[in-house]
C-alpha cells in the first residue's frame, strides 16, 4: 500500500466527514456511524477525481465497497491500476 496515496485519501475523507477518527480507525464503519452520507460521498468522489484523476461514476459506485476507510483506499488503488 502506497503510504502517500493512503494518507492523501484519508485527508480527503477527514475533510469531507469532518472527523479525524478516519486516521486512527481504518475499520470505522463510515455509513453505520453516519460519518458518510449520500451528499458527503458525492463530495468525496468529486475531490478524489480532482486530486487523483480517478473517476468514480455514481452509477458504478457501490456503498458496500466503501464501508470503511481501508476499503475506500483499496477500491481506489484498484481503480487507479485499471
Amino acid at each position: 500500500m502506497n503510504a502517500g496515496f493512503s494518507d492523501k485519501v484519508l485527508q480527503l475523507l477527514a475533510s469531507v466527514s469532518e472527523t479525524d477518527e478516519v486516521f486512527t480507525n481504518l475499520d470505522l464503519p463510515l455509513y453505520e456511524h453516519q460519518v458518510l452520507d449520500s451528499m458527503r460521498t458525492v463530495q468525496l468522489i468529486l475531490m478524489i477525481e480532482e486530486e487523483f484523476g480517478i473517476k468514480v461514476s455514481p452509477a458504478e459506485f457501490e456503498r458496500e465497497s466503501w464501508r470503511t476507510p481501508r476499503e475506500i483506499i483499496a477500491d481506489l488503488q484498484r481503480r487507479s491500476h485499471m
